[in-house]
């Protein structure tokens, strides 16, 4: 059964910590604009909200980072040791400084994050209300604690020997909600003898992806890039979609990248843009995997794949920060196999074996 710890028809309680007054206001006023949330607490730095933790017990913090006493990233910490911690929803900038910030805190524990449209003191964020009111909601009904068992569970396997053509096939992989935190317990583990190339696509912005890769670049034992439109695929690769793109593969004097306009109407980079191609490909010889996430990006990409006689597997239920996308393909059937995140890694060797 799902964990959650909010499903009363009581308000979400939540505790927006800025260190500017003008943004506690702005985030407390969207927030409690929707009948189901309201803004218990409000801090201006770390210790103030730790404070703030105990008097009031919010279901959901959203944490600024840069903020005097004791920053975001510190007190995301502290918080994630407390015997009952609240969720945290990271509200971060968007330039690249802010994106390596941001993944950090999320590898910390945090949920998710929204931007701030203009900056540290946004006049915008109007724009980001919708957004931000819904991942207040996802993130009062997950574990808080969750991603945190994620880095203990890691194992790097090396030295396994692979009897198959090297590039003979591929693995595609699609993430949401809590996917940074799984992809850097999960991608490590690959090893550096692995035979195919690994398409990696994460509901990210832009600069997030840019920063994303090369922080997973120096965790993996394959090499991480971001995917760049005409570049050559090679086996033993890990292929990061680009934010605000959408990437595929296509056959062009060898398998190269083709990074396209986002589809309307989609998550972006979509999975099922991505999937659907790389099952185009390789056929058979494609195994896709579904994350943990929300929303069913990725159930058509996981059809295309069966479609093509490929293998699909979905990280289950008990591991998931968000059992949304691979709910949608279970209960669709797509999934030949629901596995714990970290028996992923061992159950695609098996496949590929």
């Amino acid at each position: 059964m799902a964990y959650s710890r909010n499903n009363s028809p009581e308000k979400i309680k939540v505790l927006v910590v800025d260190d500017s007054l003008f943004m506690r206001q702005v985030i407390s006023d969207l927030l409690n604009s929707d009948s189901g949330i309201e803004v218990v607490a409000k801090a201006a730095n770390g210790l103030e909200a730790l404070e703030n933790i105990s008097i009031f017990s919010p279901d959901v913090v959203t944490l600024d980072y840069e903020m005097p006493k004791m920053n975001g990233l510190e007190t995301l910490e502290k918080i994630k040791r407390l015997e009952h911690a609240p969720s945290v929803v990271m509200v971060s900038g968007y330039t690249q400084k802010d994106a390596d910030i941001t993944l950090k805190c999320l590898s910390a524990g945090a949920v998710d994050f929204v931007t701030k449209p203009s900056g540290s003191l946004s006049m915008e964020m109007l724009k980001v209300k919708e957004e931000l009111v819904s991942k207040v909601k996802i993130a009062a009904k997950v574990n808080p604690k969750l991603t945190l068992s994620y880095q203990e569970k890691t194992k790097k396997i090396s030295g396994h020997e692979f009897k198959i053509d090297r590039n003979a096939g591929a693995v595609v992989i699609g993430s949401s909600t809590g996917g940074p935190a799984a992809l850097e317990a999960l991608l490590p583990q690959i090893p550096q003898t692995f035979p195919y190339p690994v398409f990696v696509n994460q509901h990210l912005p832009k600069s997030f992806t840019t920063s994303f890769s090369q922080r997973l670049d120096k965790e993996c034992q394959l090499n991480v890039e971001e995917g760049e439109d005409g570049v050559l695929v090679e086996a033993g690769k890990i292929y990061l979609a680009p934010g605000g793109k959408d990437m595929e593969v296509v056959n062009n004097d060898g398998v190269r990248i083709r990074v396209i306009e986002p589809h309307v109407g989609h998550e972006t980079p979509c999975i099922d843009v991505l999937m659907t191609s790389v099952a185009k490909m390789y056929g058979k010889n494609t195994i896709g995997i579904i994350l943990t996430g929300m929303g069913s990006d990725g159930v058509l990409g996981m059809e295309a794949i069966k479609n093509a006689g490929g293998k699909t597997l979905v990280q289950d239920e008990g591991t998931s920060v968000i059992f949304g996308m691979g709910k949608e393909v279970v209960e669709k059937g797509f999934a030949d196999d629901i596995v714990p995140l970290d028996a992923i890694i061992d159950k695609l060797i098996e496949l590929i074996d």
